[in-house]
């Protein structure tokens, strides 16, 4: 049974994969300059990441791990939430 830190924690993930997914829209069109193919790329690695701790999330909490696991990662989430929200933001610019 999925509890609430779990919920949280894959809720916070599907927003950084929505921001990071707009990431890789806006950097799409800079994709050939040099600059352009890094913050592609860190926003390919930011996609990948969020799919991966999806998995991990819901698999961890199959196991029946509690929140003295997800209540730490929680914290991780909203960081890595702040940081894509943060390039995000400067994308835009």
């Amino acid at each position: 049974m999925m509890g609430p830190y779990w919920i949280g924690n894959i809720f916070i993930v599907l927003i950084e994969l929505a921001l990071a997914l707009m990431l890789l829209r806006n950097y799409h069109p800079l994709r050939r300059t040099g600059i352009g193919k890094r913050l592609f790329g860190v926003a390919l690695v930011f996609v990948f990441q969020s799919i991966l701790a999806i998995v991990f999330y819901v698999h961890w909490a199959e196991m029946g791990f509690g929140k003295s696991v997800a209540g730490p990662l929680l914290v991780l989430s909203l960081s890595g939430l702040v940081g894509v929200g943060l390039l995000y933001s400067i994308s835009r610019m």
